[in-house]
């Protein structure tokens, strides 16, 4: 399933933004899309608008051409994504959620996106040139604001850290208050991406000594730099058995110094490549199954699948240790192969390394885990990689329910009974056994449980 196209619109129609927030609000406002956007802005998409005097990242959820009765709206000040961070049916999941566990859809966004993905308004106190005062005259400020006034005079601008900082304190609102109210400063909140792409160095001989006879120019006409010279060797050497080679692998792997290097790279016989690279080290893609079901197992797994053409959620019913988790690696089996996602639900105590390395085991670099442990940067990597479908297999406590699936086709809730599967602070207080079940019927999945 991809993002809903947009509908183009003429260049002197208006087109309006219903836009979600991550805060509690009783309805979802709406903003004014400008001109420049109205023929590439999608459902789904993270925006950048005005509340009051805050900025927020926030998610289209509908696009209108028609505009509010009741208020002007403002408009949007930037568009932050070139594609949909989360499709239609997350957007529909997350109402749903809203209405039947009595929240609003901005705390389920704040629930449900990765931290990295919500940014951060810094308040910035801007200096204004054209201040009234003169601030000589102490008698027009007291301590905490002429001590503020006169560094913004000469850095033109501070952040509330730095405010606070200078005031030794948190409590600076109220001097910011009165200071932007005699006019010496205003506030500015400028929205700050909080992911960033894990980069790496990567080395490449410069391409005019690929060939043989050139390279062999090289090293007979190297000079009087021995260490450079073993610092090549060892380059040419480590890319032959590695394929790749990392500034940080080569200069460990041959004792060299970065000084060394640099001067391989001025001298441009070496070039260096900044990359992106994965914070989780991927494994090979493989399915690899080498079990076969016992005879009980097998008539379990064949009622399941007899039972799954006619109904869209099945309870499989076992004793600890009776092989559950061969059948449910068999059904993720068989979505796998069909180029389909699976979401594979634990409750967060039943996360083991045990579990984890079996499903690995089997399914290779196709599968994730996604729980608390992960950073933020981690989190929306894998966030990603299940929006483009480039992980199959998501292994997860309950939060995994609100990953960007685009081809959903298997859940199972293992020990769906266990109480961990309720949230019960802070809101949505939702079940995700329950949530699951409502979640597949948008995507048209399966639902075992366990």
């Amino acid at each position: 399933m991809s993002s809903s196209p947009n509908i183009l619109f003429k260049n002197n129609s208006s087109l309006y933004a219903a836009v979600i927030i991550p805060l509690y609000l009783p309805t979802t406002y709406t903003w004014s899309v400008p001109i420049q956007w109205q023929n590439t802005i999608k459902i789904g998409q993270r925006v950048e608008v005005q509340l009051r005097n805050k900025k927020y990242a926030g998610i289209v959820k509908e696009l209108t051409s028609i505009k509010p009765e009741a208020f002007e709206p403002k408009d949007i000040l930037n568009v932050l994504d070139d594609e949909p961070t989360l499709y239609p049916n997350q957007l529909a999941f997350w109402q749903w959620l809203a209405n039947y566990y009595m929240c609003s859809e901005g705390e389920v966004m704040q629930a449900a996106m990765p931290a990295n993905l919500k940014l951060s308004s810094e308040s910035i106190l801007i200096w204004n040139d054209e201040c009234p005062f003169d601030l000589n005259d102490g008698s027009l400020f007291n301590d905490e604001e002429y001590l503020i006034a006169q560094a913004l005079e000469i850095k033109k601008e501070l952040k509330m850290s730095e405010v606070q900082q200078l005031l030794d304190t948190s409590h600076v609102y109220p001097v910011i208050k009165l200071l932007i109210e005699k006019k010496v400063c205003y506030l500015w909140e400028e929205l700050q991406e909080k992911f960033k792409a894990k980069t790496d160095n990567y080395i490449h001989l410069n391409a005019i000594y690929n060939q043989e006879e050139a390279l062999s120019d090289l090293l007979n006409n190297f000079g009087k730099a021995p260490k450079q010279m073993e610092l090549l060797l060892g380059y040419l050497h480590f890319m032959k058995t590695e394929g790749e080679v990392t500034q940080s692998a080569l200069l460990k792997k041959t004792n060299a110094t970065a000084a060394q290097l640099k001067s391989l790279i001025d001298k441009k016989i070496l070039i260096v490549e900044k990359r992106s690279i994965d914070r989780i080290k991927p494994l090979a893609k493989n399915i690899e199954i080498d079990f076969t079901l016992n005879p009980s197992q097998e008539t379990a797994y064949n009622e399941l699948k007899k039972a799954f053409t006619t109904k869209d959620v099945c309870l499989l019913h076992g004793v600890t240790a009776s092989g559950k988790t061969h059948l449910y690696i068999k059904l993720i089996q068989e979505v796998l192969e069909q180029g389909n996602q699976a979401l594979f639900l634990l409750p967060e105590i039943a996360l083991t390394t045990q579990i984890i390395r079996r499903l690995q085991k089997h399914f290779g670099g196709h599968i994730a885990i996604y729980h608390s442990k992960f950073n933020p940067n981690e989190r929306v990597e894998i966030w990603n990689k299940v929006k483009t479908g480039d992980i199959k297999v998501v292994l997860g406590a309950r939060s995994a329910i609100f990953l960007p699936f685009i081809d959903l086709k298997l859940i199972v809730v293992d020990e769906e009974h266990d109480p961990s599967y309720k949230q019960q602070d802070p809101a949505p207080r939702y079940n995700a056994r329950d949530a699951a079940i409502f979640y597949a019927n948008y995507c048209k999945a399966k639902v075992l449980l366990g």
